[in-house]
């Protein structure tokens, strides 16, 4: 017998919309942000493959934070993007 409704654990596969939510995006520019004081700006940009100040707008919180920005942010992190936006990288 299949249960059509079972439970997801925390660690099942997250749907994750195409413009992160504001806890979302919060969470993806507290990763960040160490990142891009690390290695400056426009390393950490070129690191993602943005333009750094479009990097900087995110990270002001001046743009939405798309799920592509995230995923590139996850790479350069070398995280799952999954646990970027959750929370689980920092």
């Amino acid at each position: 017998m299949s249960e059509p409704d079972q439970d997801h654990d925390d660690q099942g596969p997250l749907s994750l919309p195409a413009v992160l939510t504001d806890e979302q995006a919060a969470r993806v520019r507290k990763a960040l942000a160490p990142h891009v004081a690390a290695r400056g700006l426009w390393k950490a940009a070129d690191a993602i493959g943005y333009a750094p100040m479009y990097v900087r707008a995110v990270l002001h919180g001046e743009i939405a934070c798309t799920l592509h920005f995230a995923t590139c942010v996850a790479h350069a992190l070398d995280v799952e993007v999954e646990s970027l936006v959750r929370g689980d990288s920092t």
